[in-house]
């Protein structure tokens, strides 16, 4: 019989100066694993500590035994409050994505595009929807609008349509998978995203394996890199 869920992170500034993702996972008290990311944005202050708070408040609202829609609330509120009265981390923001796992099901929850992806059978999928302008250029490029280089390298490919600011959630996804034996799951910033999914899968054995295939390929802006691998114990 699989044993239960284990997670383990590791976080890469990249080609940038400062750090602006978080991360965490935890064991809750029903013997289930939560897993939750946040990539921030506003700058060195306003995006290390928009993710902070993400995080911190994913962890306190379900380690109190709350959802994950609970969950994202208070992660959203907390960003509110944590601007008030500081001009320096006015329009603060990050993405977010949490998880549940336990047994052979996996919940989550969404905004942004920090990408959570499943392998099994070999093969990368993923399951979170991406809240970027990526999917429409991509569509683009798939109605011949646009060339396979131009989707590439597309100035607003990485804008985002939704974030956690403290204002109203208009894009949230959430979803549930019953998963497979051999099902890993891999919950990331999109600095990862310099790979192609086969070469994530490929450099997915360990976290720090993947994290110095994206520094092998990145070029000089490579954003910040942070990955959680989550799988059955023994």
């Amino acid at each position: 019989m699989a044993g239960r869920w284990r997670g383990e992170g590791g976080q890469h500034q990249g080609a940038r100066p400062y750090q602006e993702d978080s991360w965490a996972v935890r064991p809750l008290a029903d013997g289930s694993l939560l897993a939750v990311l946040a990539d921030g944005m506003g700058g060195h202050a306003g995006g290390a500590t928009a993710s902070k708070l993400v995080v911190e408040a994913f962890v306190a609202a379900l380690s109190g035994g709350r959802s994950l829609a609970d969950g994202l609330k208070e992660a959203n509120a907390a960003v509110s409050k944590g601007q008030v009265g500081k001009p320096q981390l006015q329009g603060m923001g990050s993405t977010a994505v949490a998880a549940i796992l336990k047994g052979d099901d996996v919940r989550w929850i969404s905004v942004g595009d920090s990408p959570f992806y499943m392998i099994s059978a070999g093969k990368l999928s993923r399951l979170n929807a991406d809240h970027s302008m990526a999917p429409q250029i991509d569509e683009l490029h798939a109605r011949g609008i646009i060339t396979a280089d131009e989707a590439a390298n597309h100035p607003g490919r990485h804008t985002l349509r939704e974030a956690v600011m403290g204002e109203p959630l208009t894009l949230i996804d959430e979803g549930s998978r019953r998963l497979a034996p051999d099902a890993t799951l891999l919950m990331c910033s999109d600095g990862v995203e310099s790979l192609e999914h086969p070469a994530i899968a490929a450099a997915s054995r360990s976290v720090k394996g993947l994290i110095d295939a994206v520094l092998a390929v990145s070029g000089p802006h490579q954003d910040n890199i942070t990955v959680i691998k989550l799988e059955r114990g023994s």
